[in-house]
């Protein structure tokens, strides 16, 4: 049986990871780098899917982070590039989480934001038009739900932060958010 000559792209993947990390640090050639990245494209796809729970954010996570790849493999030491591609679509995807639902705390419990952010408008309404019916009704709460209600949506804190900061525990947080929630939803209605 005669032999095949490989093509180019065939030969570059059966190059080691530490082989195509030179060639793209000395040529500056993406190719290198693509092919790389290509082996572990399945595994960053993953690592995003799961943390961030939709197939469309994982995907653009996924192109992201080549692009930071592109820009971060010539300025690191890299011993195990699919340990250090692990850790960098991970903290790349914790941080576009974070962003994206900012007021949560753990990444178990994002279902927790659902009736937040089913009434949200009322406020942002209220604020825009005026902001003297929403302050009387912050002043009609308890003490702990105004706090904080106050920290959670005006001074933008998570939870965790508030219960630090107000000596609760986390469970004690959310209910008191959301009991203030409910009751400035009604105060606002009435208004």
């Amino acid at each position: 049986m005669r032999m095949m000559p490989l093509k180019q792209t065939d030969a570059a993947n059966l190059k080691s990871d530490e082989s195509l990390l030179e060639l793209y640090r000395t040529s500056g050639d993406a190719r290198h780098l693509g092919t790389l990245y290509a082996r572990y494209m399945p595994m960053v796809y993953g690592v995003c899917l799961k943390i961030l729970k939709d197939p469309g954010f994982a995907e653009d996570a996924v192109i992201a982070i080549y692009e930071t790849l592109v820009r971060k493999v010539p300025d690191h030491e890299i011993e195990s590039f699919r340990g250090w591609l692990y850790v960098l679509a991970r903290n790349h995807c914790l941080m576009e989480w974070r962003k994206k639902q900012r007021r949560p705390t753990d990444l178990h419990a994002p279902e927790n934001m659902v009736f937040f952010d089913a009434i949200e408008g009322p406020f942002e309404m209220e604020l825009a038009e005026n902001g003297e019916s929403l302050k009387k009704c912050l002043e009609l709460l308890t003490i702990t739900q105004r706090k904080s209600v106050e920290l959670f949506y005006f001074e933008e804190k998570s939870y965790r932060e508030i219960a630090d900061l107000v000596q609760e525990d986390l469970g004690k947080v959310r209910s008191n958010i959301q009991n203030g929630k409910r009751n400035l939803k009604k105060c606002l209605e009435n208004k």
